[in-house]
């Protein structure tokens, strides 16, 4: 009769318990799953960017282009927030929010732009037009880069239902998405 606790079969064991170990320790790791490929968030020097600002004389949004100098080791879509902000450079444009106002912090993650508005955001007191304005000002330029596929909005690194009259509980997509 055989034994069932040989020396090979009590070896294999331990081969096989070691590699599932080794593939879940593998595996639970995020960072081994993130594939680095080039990207045009990465890009540095010259850049031409649209900027989505509201409008003099309608409802509606006017794109403006404007190139800027991205420096090594900034972060693109921080900077095209502070370009947001800074104001229009055009005729036509209105700014989304009054001078001096800080521009949003911005995280991608899984092509998702989280934009985490200051506390000043909350005290703009926008009417519905004003508020559409600056929320489809920001989701509009954002979605500009191929990076992001939506745009999720955050105040003061909480969720919020809204800054008074928009609903910001569900992430800005591209149209047709």
């Amino acid at each position: 009769m055989r034994r069932l606790l040989s020396l090979t079969n009590l070896l294999g064991l331990v081969v096989l318990i070691l590699g599932a170990a080794g593939l879940w320790l593998l595996q639970s790791d995020p960072g081994s799953r993130a594939l680095n490929l080039p990207s045009d968030l990465d890009n540095q020097g010259p850049r031409t960017i649209r900027l989505y600002f509201a409008s003099d004389a309608t409802d509606g949004l006017v794109v403006e282009e404007r190139t800027i100098q991205v420096a090594e080791g900034e972060y693109l879509l921080g900077r095209v927030l502070s370009e947001l902000v800074r104001g229009p450079q055009i005729a036509g444009a209105a700014p989304l929010v009054p001078a001096g106002t800080p521009a949003p912090t911005i995280f991608l993650r899984d092509n998702t732009a989280l934009v985490d508005l200051p506390a000043a955001y909350g005290q703009l007191h926008y009417g519905t037009a004003g508020e559409m304005a600056l929320i489809y000002g920001i989701a509009n330029t954002l979605l500009e880069f191929r990076e992001v596929q939506q745009v999720k909005f955050l105040l003061e690194g909480r969720e919020v239902e809204s800054l008074g009259h928009l609903s910001l509980t569900d992430p800005y997509k591209r149209q047709g998405q």
